[in-house]
């Protein structure tokens, strides 16, 4: 890629919340609702993981121990998204997220737990195809 002086695009999520677009990157701290975000992201995984939840920290391409791979897990930016619709919208509306990459396999299971303990609509269109969330079950049948 470096001699095709090629650049890889950073990946990054959005949603719009009342006709405003809110964009996020990894570990995204810039929105001036971050501390929100991030104790609801706390909050929705310890919950998930009491549900039986388990990271999959092959998603993390860092040499680092495990418990930082797992931060880093709940640092990506669908993740970050959904925390932001979950503080930011009403519970019966459905939550969409926008990615311009592939949603990961971590972040597509950990998804399908969170709009079951959320009873949310989570639908993410990321790269291939739109994936509808509800209560635990993706319309892509978890082919992605």
């Amino acid at each position: 890629m470096k001699e095709q002086n090629l650049i890889k695009e950073a990946g990054y999520s959005w949603i719009e919340v009342e006709n405003t677009m809110h964009r996020f990157h990894v570990g995204d701290t810039s929105h001036p609702q971050a501390w929100e975000i991030y104790r609801e992201l706390d909050q929705l995984a310890a919950k998930i993981k009491e549900m039986g939840y388990i990271p999959d920290t092959d998603f993390v391409l860092h040499d680092v121990e495990e418990e930082q791979k797992e931060q880093f897990l709940f640092q990506h930016s669908e993740k970050i998204a959904v925390a932001y619709g979950i503080i930011s919208t009403t519970p019966s509306k459905p939550i969409r997220i926008f990615k311009n990459l592939r949603v990961c396999g971590d972040c597509h299971t950990a998804l399908k737990y969170i709009s079951t303990a959320t009873e949310r609509e989570i639908v993410v269109r990321d790269s291939n195809r739109f994936h509808h969330m509800k209560n635990g079950v993706c319309s892509c049948n978890d082919y992605w």
